[in-house]
């Protein structure tokens, strides 16, 4: 998210043959969405290439739900994109790299996984194939139906004194500070039917463990 850092990092590595920027599109732990735009206008300031990885983003993040890079303005502008089927898409395995035909061209023939991995199975490749065509018929519906949810929750929950953090995607971080009383609430909560994961370090840094709804 400190675009001089990376500004500082792009000067500095201006002599390579190649560079890449690599990011979430949004931040598993707290809910941040990258600044994908900015990101995009250093790439073509300093001659690099950019991958995204919206995990976290496809199929909710931006008008239609293509990402981060809707949600930015920069459709069309980052050079890789990887994505799960396995969150928004349904909850099945597998995942895509969308890029430019020599870039996929490259990775079918130096990918170990896709090299030395058995395919999807038929079932799941259909699922998210229709899981797409739904997203794409459904005009932004199912994007403002999670971002409603999560508004709601967010609210309901400082109204009962939780410490959440604001933020605009569906990822809710309930931070509670000590990792003994995390996992302590992760477990009551499993045993009264609500299934969440506790979070503490190294995953977040000490003294921010929280649990991420």
């Amino acid at each position: 998210m400190d675009m001089e850092d990376l500004e500082k990092e792009l000067i500095e590595t201006r002599d390579s043959r190649y560079r890449i920027i690599c990011t979430d599109g949004v931040f598993s732990m707290d809910g941040d969405i990258a600044p994908v735009d900015k990101i995009c206008a250093l790439v073509e300031k300093y001659n690099a290439l950019v991958m995204v990885d919206d995990s976290h983003a496809t199929g909710y993040i931006g008008k239609t739900g293509r990402g981060s890079a809707e949600h930015c303005g920069v459709l069309g502008k980052v050079d890789i994109i990887t994505t799960t089927f396995g969150k928004a898409l349904g909850g099945a395995s597998g995942g895509a790299i969308c890029a430019k035909n020599e870039i996929v061209e490259m990775l079918r023939q130096k990918s170990r996984p896709y090299l030395f991995s058995n395919t999807l199975a038929p079932g799941v490749a259909a699922a998210s194939i229709e899981a797409l065509s739904l997203l794409r018929k459904s005009n932004g519906k199912f994007s403002l139906d999670l971002k409603m949810k999560s508004d709601y929750f967010r609210e309901k929950m400082k109204d009962l004194g939780f410490d959440v953090p604001n933020g605009d995607t569906a990822i809710i971080p309930v931070m509670l500070y000590d990792e003994y009383i995390a996992v302590e609430i992760a477990e009551n909560l499993y045993e009264n039917g609500i299934y969440v994961i506790p979070f503490s370090f190294p995953v977040v840094p000490k003294g921010k463990a929280r649990i991420r709804v």
